[in-house]
């Protein structure tokens, strides 16, 4: 089953142990078999297949049929997804009813770790779905092509979208502020990084690192939300006077006025020059 390790794997991140993944993964390549075939085939101990092929049964992923010896048939992958989706989703919903009682006093901007590349990709995806007015993004290609099905979704739905990136982006409908540079080059003296705020109200900022599991920030504390937002409005005015490119009106419409109720103080306090 050495060919099939990475497969293994995946298969375990779905709640199989080692010993299970490796069975149902052999019996997709080679069945029906009996208990002693897929022992053989799989490189699990015979000592261990009995309680490897009982586990499975009670999961579904496999079944037994009428012959003697029993042979063994797995239950094919889109089935076996299907039904791995309903178990999970009941025990949500159990779970959910469990703890309906309990009260959180979670503060409301409280900051929250996100840890490796994966789960950071999951949590921008959900911010991205979530979202029902605003996306302004900053980002680098390959993080982008992780979420440009969801952010397509996003402008179907009419949010307003804003995306800066130093690398190529294309993503039309979308106001995109790129300079179109190749990743490789930037990769040499740049980390891949993220800034994610959805609606004004959430953010979701740091480094994507594929390799490293390093740390991503989400909250929903104001003043990091301001301050990531204007992080992304003072590089798109960058790009606009690098380019010669008019970007006021985008600018404005993510300060929503209020640039406006600046410009008015900075006219009583400085009159005699134009602000």
């Amino acid at each position: 089953m050495r060919r099939y390790e990475s497969i293994i794997q995946r298969v375990q991140e779905l709640g199989f142990t080692a010993y299970e993944a490796m069975a149902y993964v052999s019996l997709l390549e080679q069945n029906p078999v009996t208990r002693y075939e897929l022992a053989k085939n799989s490189g699990v101990p015979r000592s261990a297949i009995y309680n490897v092929i009982h586990k499975l049964e009670q999961m579904g992923a496999v079944n037994a049929q009428s012959s003697h010896p029993e042979k063994y048939v797995p239950l094919p992958p889109r089935q076996l997804f299907e039904l791995l989706e309903r178990q999970f989703h009941n025990r949500i919903e159990k779970v959910k009813d469990s703890l309906k009682d309990f009260e959180c006093n979670m503060v409301p901007d409280y900051s929250w770790n996100i840890i490796g590349y994966d789960n950071m990709i999951i949590k921008a995806k959900e911010l991205i779905q979530k979202a029902e007015n605003s996306i302004y993004l900053s980002i680098w290609n390959s993080e982008f092509l992780s979420l440009r099905q969801d952010l397509l979704q996003a402008l179907e739905k009419g949010l307003h979208l804003v995306v800066y990136s130093f690398t190529e982006i294309e993503l039309a409908a979308a106001e995109v502020f790129s300079y179109a540079l190749n990743d490789s080059e930037l990769e040499k003296f740049w980390a891949h990084k993220i800034i994610l705020i959805a609606d004004k109200q959430e953010l979701l900022m740091g480094e994507a690192d594929r390799i490293q599991k390093k740390k991503t920030v989400w909250t929903s504390n104001r003043a990091l939300i301001d301050i990531a937002l204007n992080h992304i409005i003072l590089d798109i005015t960058i790009f606009g006077i690098r380019l010669h490119e008019n970007v006021s009106k985008t600018v404005t419409s993510m300060q929503d006025g209020e640039t406006d109720h600046l410009g008015e103080l900075l006219s009583e306090k400085y009159p005699e020059v134009a602000v």
